[in-house]
């Protein structure tokens, strides 16, 4: 078994566990036996259980290209790009609609406030942070708003509702199919954002 091929076994089998049972509930040793390999391979590829966690989620966000996508739309200076940031066939909101494990990566996470999740990097926040300020000083966002204020709430709006949807949907009008009700929340959202974020301009 190649090196790469056994890094991915035990992803795989860690992935398995973490979605089931949590980050607490899920030991290393039981990591080693779901993927058929010795445990001291396991600490070969990664340093702690907390690391490997933190790879399975950065894979997900590398294979999605979320964040290079929020990357290009912050770098082009158009808050106009954002609703489709947010909202698009490619947007955040998409890949936690079509990756629901993460979604239970986060939650288990939540729960447990086992450690403080660092990915993205502080780097790359910090880019984010000072692409909204600029926005800010183009007058495209209302300067008064703490940057970081921006990204939390749309994170937690999209986190909350994948997370949750089940117990919200009755609160929404209509029978709708739950593809129609997630469009429905998500447009909802951007609709009273947008508008409380841009300034109020003077007639």
């Amino acid at each position: 078994m190649s090196a790469a091929h056994g890094r991915e076994k035990i992803l795989i089998a860690a992935e398995d566990l973490f979605v089931a049972k949590g980050f607490v509930g899920t030991s290393m040793s039981e990591i080693a036996e779901r993927a058929g390999v010795a445990k001291s391979l396991i600490y070969h590829h990664f340093e702690s259980k907390q690391a490997l966690w933190q790879d399975l989620i950065r894979k997900y966000h590398e294979r999605s290209g979320v964040l290079e996508k929020l990357f290009d739309t912050m770098s082009a200076d158009d808050f106009n790009a954002l609703p489709e940031l947010v909202t698009g066939k490619d947007s955040f909101f998409a890949f936690l609609k079509n990756h629901p494990r993460v979604v239970r990566l986060y939650s288990w996470l939540a729960l447990e406030q086992e450690f403080d999740i660092d990915y993205p990097e502080e780097s790359i926040r910090q880019q984010v942070l000072e692409r909204v300020r600029l926005l800010q000083r183009k007058g495209l966002i209302r300067r008064e708003i703490d940057p970081g204020i921006i990204p939390v709430i749309f994170l937690s709006l999209m986190m909350h509702w994948f997370s949750s949807r089940r117990y919200l949907i009755p609160w929404l009008d209509g029978d709708e199919s739950m593809p129609d009700q997630d469009s429905k929340y998500i447009e909802g959202v951007m609709d009273i954002l947008m508008r409380g974020l841009t300034p109020v301009t003077e007639d």
